[in-house]
């Protein structure tokens, strides 16, 4: 079995004059991403509920027994 290569990351910072726009497109991009993929969840939910046999709510009947 052959052995696996170990890699080391390293990282600093490094200022640059666009970083901070460079930072708002980068964090309104993924503001976008997770909206349209809230989007699409929601709409799948939707299209589930469509064809279940299951009711958005209750029917509440008075009784006089507990059914336990």
């Amino acid at each position: 079995m052959k052995t696996r290569k170990q890699w080391k990351v390293h990282r600093w910072a490094v200022e640059r004059e666009d970083g901070q726009q460079r930072w708002d497109e980068a964090y309104q991009f993924l503001l976008h991403c997770m909206i349209e993929n809230r989007e699409k969840s929601r709409g799948e939910e939707e299209e589930q509920d469509g064809s279940c046999a299951l009711r958005s709510c209750f029917d509440h009947k008075a009784t006089t027994g507990s059914d336990h």
